[in-house]
């Protein structure tokens, strides 16, 4: 498996699987493969974002 340093499209076949949930409508959802990669990339992008915003910004909610 490659080495992620960021969260990647969802064409990145090797990170992403596709479940498919069947009923009245039928609809596909991605979902991460290695879900506690998944979890340190996600944590790891919020961190970035939040350093990106004036410390004012930080947390707030709008």
């Amino acid at each position: 498996m490659k080495e992620y340093t960021e969260i990647p499209d969802t064409s990145d076949s090797d990170y992403w699987q596709i479940k498919v949930t069947e009923g009245q409508l039928r609809s596909q959802t991605f979902v991460p493969r290695d879900k506690e990669l998944h979890h340190r990339l996600k944590t790891k992008a919020w961190a970035d974002i939040q350093a990106a915003q004036p410390r004012r910004r930080r947390n707030a909610k709008d």
